[in-house]
C-alpha cells in the first residue's frame, strides 16, 4: 500500500472524539459511523430505537478506544 492509498483511508475514517466514547454503527452499511454518545446507556437506547424503526437488528454500539486499540 502506498502513501496516497493509506492517506485516502485516513480521510474515509471518521472522527472519533474522546469525550463521546461510544459510537452507533451500521452494521449493513459497512460499519458506517452514526454518531457518537457519552454515554453507553444513552447509545443503546438510540440503537434499540434505530433498530425497532428499522425492523431487524442492523445497528451495533462500539467502544471508540476498543476501534483505536485494534486500528
Amino acid at each position: 500500500m502506498n502513501f496516497s492509498n493509506s492517506f485516502q483511508n485516513a480521510l474515509n475514517r471518521p472522527i472519533l472524539d474522546a469525550d463521546r466514547p461510544y459510537i452507533i454503527i451500521d452494521k449493513l452499511n459497512h460499519n458506517k459511523v452514526i454518531k457518537q454518545y457519552k454515554s453507553f446507556k444513552l447509545a443503546h437506547k438510540v440503537k434499540n430505537k434505530l433498530d425497532n424503526d428499522y425492523g431487524a437488528y442492523r445497528y451495533s454500539v462500539r467502544s471508540v478506544s476498543t476501534i483505536q486499540d485494534y486500528s
